[in-house]
């Protein structure tokens, strides 16, 4: 059978860039951000700062990108700017805190339609998901981005309705936030919004490992970075905005179900039919794209030898990552039914994943000799300083985490020398 050598085009990168940030945070993360805020005024200003930061990051790893447009350059990028065993360090911490995020993104869609499938337990479902995707990506990487275009068309659809409220729900009516019992400081309980608001915009820098598999990388990556986060920070202040405008913000901050609420005001009672099959679709989404970028940073730290060279394996016929990919499923149903311990243990990763995306950024002034113009400097502080902000937040407010966070980033690196060693002494024998 004839190679696929199937590569994307801008709209393609924009929709991947679109899925791998918008999430489930977006349908949740808002009462949150409200609750940790407790004033309108907060709220708004944690959203917008973290639009900013997300804009910084974008330019500076579209630069990062354009300057190292490979395959799987998440993992190359460190090798190359810094060592091996520190791209292996961050980047199994990343790879091991993507599998417990698909897996539990999954076990969520297995309890959306559990009530379709009684005496089936959601382990199982979300099992089968799983599995289901892995078969997906098998057909190609052509095949995996179109399906994934739709996935992600759709949530955006639904973002755009819950938007609309804006126009069509009369606004709530009551104080703003008169009854929340709220006792931090401005500084603390911002700094402590900022942190949830982050994590629904991370994960465009991931973009990068398809450089290798783009048109003209160099040009459509930026660009479409770029346009993706624009795009991603637009949806997400008019969201807000209709949850606010709908909800009333006091509303907003002591619920969960908040996407539900503001559907069901919309279209009445099967406003929550819709919105759990929209949920649905956007679980098969999460943990596609997932299964398209994860792999790929599985396949270079395969070919430099810090995890075993099988991995690198590819399908004849399609041009799969067959090896790697397997590996990431295998991982993501390992957290399936590993649950809560799995989870206790990713909580001690988020300082150090901040840490590593600044280490990241700062990549740009390690690759090549080509002059940094002054804007790309500009981003660069700017998303290195909002790392750095969101590591000592999560110090001053989580020390405990902090601090098992580097220990266990400690050991990750002490492994990253055996397996380096290994991988060299193989590759010699």
């Amino acid at each position: 059978m004839k190679q696929d050598n199937y590569k994307l085009g801008m709209f393609d990168v924009v929709m991947l860039v679109i899925s791998l940030v918008i999430g489930m945070g977006i349908f949740r993360a808002p009462a949150t951000v409200a609750l940790r805020s407790g004033d309108e005024t907060l709220f708004y200003l944690a959203w917008i700062t973290g639009g900013v930061f997300a804009l910084a990051g974008a330019l500076t790893f579209a630069e990062v990108g354009r300057r190292m447009p490979v395959t799987g350059a998440y993992y190359r990028v460190f090798a190359h700017a810094y060592h091996p065993v520190v791209a292996f360090a961050v980047n199994t911490i990343i790879l091991a805190s993507n599998a417990a995020s698909a897996a539990g993104v999954a076990i969520i869609g297995a309890e959306y339609i559990a009530g379709w499938l009684p005496g089936v337990h959601t382990s199982i479902t979300a099992t089968v998901m799983i599995i289901a995707l892995y078969g997906l990506n098998m057909l190609g990487l052509r095949v995996s981005t179109q399906v994934q275009n739709v996935f992600i068309g759709i949530k955006v659809l639904m973002l755009v309705c819950i938007i609309s409220a804006l126009a069509f729900i009369e606004p709530a009516a009551g104080t703003v936030a008169s009854s929340i019992v709220h006792t931090q400081g401005a500084w603390e309980s911002f700094g402590l919004a900022l942190i949830a608001v982050s994590f629904t915009f991370g994960g465009y820098q991931s973009t990068i490992n398809f450089g290798g598999e783009i048109k003209d990388s160099a040009r459509t990556m930026p660009i479409a970075i770029m346009i993706g986060v624009a795009v991603i920070t637009a949806i997400y202040l008019l969201a807000n905005m209709a949850y606010v405008h709908v909800l009333g913000f006091d509303t907003l901050a002591n619920s969960s179900s908040i996407a539900a609420m503001v559907v069901e005001k919309m279209f009445g009672p099967q406003g929550g039919v819709i919105l759990s099959g929209v949920l649905v679709i956007s679980v098969f989404g999460y943990v596609n794209v997932a299964m398209l970028s994860n792999p790929r940073v599985i396949n270079a730290m395969s070919e430099d030898g810090v995890l075993p060279r099988k991995l690198s394996t590819n399908a004849s016929s399609s041009g799969v990552q067959q090896g790697s990919l397997l590996a990431f499923t295998a991982l993501s149903i390992l957290s399936v039914y590993l649950g809560e311990s799995f989870e206790t243990i990713l909580n001690y990763t988020i300082f150090i994943d901040a840490i590593g995306l600044a280490v990241g950024a700062a990549a740009i002034y390690r690759l090549g000799t080509e002059r940094i113009k002054l804007r790309n400097h500009i981003a660069a502080a700017i998303f290195i300083g909002s790392c750095a902000f969101t590591s000592l937040n999560i110090f001053m407010f989580d020390t405990k985490a902090a601090i098992l966070g580097v220990l266990f980033f400690g050991g990750i690196i002490a492994l990253g020398v055996i397996m380096l060693r290994n991988g060299k002494r193989n590759q010699s024998a």
